[in-house]
């Protein structure tokens, strides 16, 4: 049976694909600044010049990863505002579920605790997160624009804040969970971060009708008696 040959943009994107996945377990396994592009390269079985014809620097490579962790979160969270909605509360509780379970998503969280470290001693990386950050509260508060949308409920705060806190919020849990599986277990984590959404997302209260105000009933009107005529 004749191989097929695949074409010169299929091989650099598989280049480029065990770049990531070699990037990815040095990364966390050494961190970001004992990391070198080496160690990448000999871990993905390719030389330098691969390297540096896919990224400029293992800073790009980086932040490459972290942008497609982002992408997938995104594409769930559309897939479920652009559904055809019934239930509000059903949304929202689907919505808080997924959120709920990010917490145990291993694949970057390392690397989301790796990112603030290296930018507190690294101002140029700095510069790099705190765009990369700037982007992803945009493109979460946006989502919490179309659920109050779709909801017609306004968010608890302003959306910008919200997503500041949703993104905070599921970096803390992971990390606690990490160091304190026994005290912060899985169900504890979920609870918190299905919580802290509903609470900002939050969904109009049912109305309470007001009790009727009682009425009095109306005096029965009495059969007005014949009076005999006088004799």
């Amino acid at each position: 049976m004749t191989r097929q040959r695949i074409s010169r943009e299929q091989s650099r994107e598989q280049t480029r694909e065990r770049l990531l996945e070699a990037s990815h377990a040095v990364f966390t396994q050494k961190g970001f600044a004992l990391a070198s592009v080496e160690d990448i390269t000999a871990a993905a079985g390719y030389s330098r010049g691969a390297f540096y014809s896919n990224f400029d620097d293992k800073t790009e490579l980086f932040f490459e990863l972290l942008r497609r962790e982002s992408v997938d979160i995104d594409s769930e969270i559309h897939g479920m505002l652009q559904a055809p909605m019934s239930d509000p509360v059903q949304l929202q509780q689907q919505i808080a579920t997924y959120y709920g379970q990010l917490y145990k998503d291993d694949s970057c969280s390392l690397l989301w605790m790796e990112a603030r470290i290296v930018a507190l001693r690294d101002e140029k990386f700095r510069v790099h997160l705190n765009t990369f950050l700037d982007e992803r509260h945009r493109q979460i508060a946006g989502f919490v624009e179309t659920f109050a949308r779709l909801t017609g409920e306004p968010p608890a705060a302003p959306p910008h804040q919200i997503a500041i806190g949703l993104m905070a919020l599921c970096e803390g849990v992971s990390f606690a969970h990490r160091c304190d599986p026994q005290r912060i277990d899985g169900k504890t984590a979920e609870a918190v971060l299905s919580w802290f959404l509903k609470s900002s997302m939050a969904m109009p209260s049912p109305a309470v009708s007001a009790p009727a105000t009682p009425t009095k009933p109306a005096p029965a009107r009495r059969a007005a008696s014949k009076k005999k005529p006088a004799l």
